[in-house]
């Protein structure tokens, strides 16, 4: 059972929510036009009795970015520096941030504008970005169907390449790199690349319900069409399944390497006119998805038992009183969720049969 825990507070609502690679920080952005940087597992106040959304402790503030954004937020990403142990991760080094049709792109430590991106290229809304994993190049998929990759090593403000298969607003997109991201699963007719660690994938989807998957070193496209409107999707984090959440309703589990379809959600949580999230926990056991009637299922990924509901409505102080459309779960710790509703709220939630506690800052 989830409890709550801690609010991260935005003059007005969150629309999009990311944890840092390591799973320390978290960042948070929406329509007052700034990003804050958390540190979710600390709160600045002891915990009070009969606690309500209304006077849950805040989680500890770290940083606020506001330059260069001039519209509301839709998209975060994060990357990090590079290191010379190519087994371990550094801490985030670079902020990118969609702001209408811009890419923004900030130093996480000093808050410093870097470079902008998209201003001249989109014509619509940037609704989805992604990264390589150190920085490389960065992905933006917009409302006006295209998908731009940019060069995040030099000054260049052109894209290197534009993907502009998508018939219909790209809703989201993601970037597997073999040998860096986990074993990304692989179709039979590119099955022999999968050893090859200099091998970058980008997967999209799209409201024209198809998803993407584009080899470009390979020149090899991968379509598979869902039938409905996909709003957010959710790579597993052994890279071998991909939670796919549709405008019908339905949550779809694809295997990668083959295309079938493993699994379906859509029992315990509602959907049809706002565009749901979805996310995977930690340990792969189970898929979060935000819901219309301003509660978050949990669904079990092998047998699609519903094993946990956020915003039970014990009583109506305790629940998202609108449709709850944001969630993140923490990439190592299944433990540790976020969820944000159109009614304001954004709180952290934390497994009451975990061990995992809160830190309380003085």
């Amino acid at each position: 059972m989830y409890d709550a825990y801690a609010k991260l507070d935005h003059d007005g609502a969150v629309e999009t929510i990311i944890f840092t690679p390591d799973g320390k920080w978290c960042l948070t952005g929406g329509t007052d036009r700034c990003v804050k940087l958390w540190n979710p597992h600390k709160v600045v106040e002891e915990r009070k009795i009969n606690t309500t959304f209304q006077n849950l402790p805040t989680a500890l503030q770290i940083q606020t970015y506001t330059e260069g954004i001039t519209h509301e937020i839709t998209a975060l990403c994060c990357c990090c520096a590079a290191r010379t142990d190519s087994s371990s991760l550094s801490s985030p080094e670079t902020l990118l941030v969609a702001s209408n049709s811009t890419l923004i792109v900030t130093d996480i430590v000093t808050t410093q504008l870097k470079r902008k991106l998209g201003q001249n290229h989109h014509t619509g809304r940037v609704n989805c970005i992604a990264s390589t994993k150190f920085g490389e190049a960065y992905v933006t998929g917009s409302y006006d169907k295209t998908v731009a990759i940019w060069d995040g090593r030099s000054h260049n403000n052109k894209p290197l390449q534009v993907l502009k298969d998508a018939k219909d607003s790209v809703t989201d997109v993601h970037v597997s790199q073999y040998g860096n991201s986990g074993q990304e699963g692989a179709r039979k007719n590119d099955s022999n690349s999968n050893n090859n660690n200099n091998v970058s994938i980008i997967r999209t989807a799209s409201v024209d319900g198809c998803i993407r998957t584009y080899d470009l070193r390979a020149g090899l496209l991968q379509c598979d069409d869902f039938g409905s409107p996909i709003t957010s999707t959710a790579h597993t984090k052994d890279g071998r399944c991909l939670a796919v959440s549709c405008l019908d309703g339905s949550i779809r589990l694809m295997e990668l390497g083959t295309g079938n379809l493993l699994n379906t959600y859509n029992s315990h949580h509602t959907a049809g006119s706002y565009g749901l999230q979805v996310d995977v926990l930690g340990d792969d056991s189970s898929i979060i998805t935000g819901s219309e009637d301003g509660k978050c299922a949990i669904y079990d990924l092998v047998t699609s038992n519903l094993v946990g509901s956020l915003n039970t409505n014990r009583e109506d102080t305790t629940s998202h009183r609108r449709p709850t459309c944001t969630v993140a779960a923490h990439p190592q710790q299944s433990s540790v969720l976020i969820t944000a509703s159109y009614d304001g709220s954004t709180v952290a939630w934390r497994d009451s049969a975990s061990s995992w506690r809160e830190q309380v800052v003085a």
